[in-house]
């Protein structure tokens, strides 16, 4: 399912989503279809949505966000995933030498796991 965000034209705060398509657009309450004219915006999955939207937009069929343009967030932030980096000791050996090569031992930069966190 997908979703529709419409933005008012009287009061560019005004914000309304609800299913898309024009008949989800009629079905709304007269009294929420005529609080302006409204201009479209965004739209995206139903699934990308934050929770509370969608817990509003399952409930009553729409939902009015009033909120400013650039600190509207409608959908849910993803965590970036970063990769682990190789350590810049002993180039992901987990071991360093010692004693002019002779011997070896584990790297005290990484510990021993031959990476480390990224910064």
């Amino acid at each position: 399912m997908r979703y529709k965000l419409w933005r008012s034209n009287k009061d560019k705060e005004l914000h309304l989503l609800c299913a898309e398509g024009s008949e989800a657009f009629n079905a709304l309450p007269a009294a929420v279809r005529h609080l302006g004219s409204w201009t479209g915006s965004k739209e995206g999955e139903v699934s990308g949505l934050r929770l509370a939207y969608r817990v509003m937009l399952a409930e009553q069929g729409f939902v009015l966000i009033y909120e400013p343009v650039s600190k509207l967030q409608l959908e849910h932030a993803r965590p970036e995933v970063r990769m682990m980096d190789e350590c810049p000791q002993c180039k992901g050996k987990a071991r360093v030498p010692m004693h002019h090569g002779l011997r070896d031992k584990d790297c005290p930069r990484c510990g021993g796991r031959g990476w480390v966190r990224p910064k």
